[in-house]
Parts: structure tokens; sequence; C-alpha cells
């Protein structure tokens, strides 16, 4: 294929491109001129916890780096870095998938509600964080003994309960069943879906994809 042939195709690329992006600037002023309920709120924990997660992320970075040091410079490794880098990377992740839930940025399968009316996509949403807060509610309570239980025993090195690197997985499921309970409050309140960002990049090259096939 010659260029005088990819030439109509890319202007339609970037008409496209530029169309979606005049629209998720337009949906975003619309959804920002009527706030949603507890918007604030969430905004809050959603600071708090990509805070505590970069700073779990910076143990981590600090911690390999001094053990790298430690171990090639003076030739004296540390016997306590990789716990701590483990530990760090569990808690992280947990604190991590409370606000991607939040984001709406979990992966997802979306067959049904894209050929439902406007009704059954808020029924669907609904049904889906009742299900999340249920689940997380219920492991959270599940978990909870074993967690109590294996708080007598300490990591080999640093001497830690484990507790508290079984305590990651259950403040993951409390703070994603909290996001879910209030996700489910706004759009029981607003009576429509929580309006997301539109990820414009991905679409873009997917569009390209399409046209270059």
């Amino acid at each position: 294929m010659n260029d005088h042939d990819t030439g109509p195709m890319k202007s339609e690329a970037d008409e496209a491109i530029l169309g979606s992006h005049v629209n998720t600037d337009d949906s975003s002023e619309s959804s920002s001129g009527t706030p949603l309920p507890l918007a604030t709120c969430v905004r809050w924990m959603v600071l708090g916890e990509k805070t505590v997660a970069g700073l779990f992320l910076l143990v981590i970075v600090s911690t390999m780096a001094a053990q790298v040091v430690a171990r090639y410079v003076f030739d004296a490794p540390f016997q306590w870095s990789e716990e701590v880098a483990r530990l760090a990377l569990i808690w992280m992740t947990f604190i991590s998938a409370a606000f991607v839930m939040a984001e709406g940025r979990h992966i997802a399968v979306d067959v049904i509600s894209s050929r439902v009316g406007d009704r059954g996509k808020l029924f669907i949403e609904c049904m889906s964080y009742v299900v999340i807060a249920a689940s997380c509610l219920l492991l959270l309570i599940g978990g909870a003994n074993f967690v109590w239980y294996v708080g007598k025993v300490g990591s080999p090195a640093l001497g830690v309960p484990k507790s508290w690197w079984y305590g990651a997985g259950m403040m993951g499921l409390l703070l994603m069943a909290a996001h879910s309970l209030v996700n489910l409050v706004q759009v029981w309140m607003t009576g429509k879906p929580i309006p997301r960002e539109t990820h414009v990049e991905e679409e873009a090259f997917q569009l390209e994809m399409e046209q270059s096939e």
C-alpha cells in the first residue's frame, strides 16, 4: 500500500481522535457541573490510598537499592531486605486494588450491559456493586479468624507476626467493599450509572489498527 492510499485513512483517524477528545471534554464538563454524592469523600479516600501505595513503592525501591549496594559494594548483604520488600509489595498491591476499584479500572467483560437500555444498565451496575461488596465482606469475615490465628507466628528475619502479612488482604477487601457501597449509594441517589473517564489513547490505537487492516 502506497502513501496515497493511506492518506485518507489517516485523515479519518485524526478526525475520529479529535472528535473523541471533544466528546471527552464535553462529558467531563457536564459531569463536573453536577458532582456526585459523596464525591469529596471518595476523592479523599482515593488520595489517601494512592499516597500509601506510593510510600510502599518507595520502600520497595529504596530497600532493593540498599540491598544491591550492601551486597556488591560492601559485601555485607542485609538479611531482612527481602522480607521488607515482600511485605511492602503485598500491602501496595491490595491498597492499589482499592483505588483501582474506585476509578473503575479493573478488568471487566462488558457483554450484557452494552446490549440493554438505560434501566438495564443501571440495574446491572447496581447488582455488580452489591455482588462485589457482599463477596468482599464474606471473604473478610471468613478470613478474620485465620488472620487472628497466624498472628502467633513470626517471619524468619524480622519476626513480624504473620497477621501483618495476611492483614493486607483483609484491608484491601474492606476498602473495596467500602468503595462498592459508596458507588451503590451514588448510583441509587442519582439514578444514573457513574460516569467514567474515556481512554482516548486506547480507542485511537484500536481505530488505527482496524483501519490499517
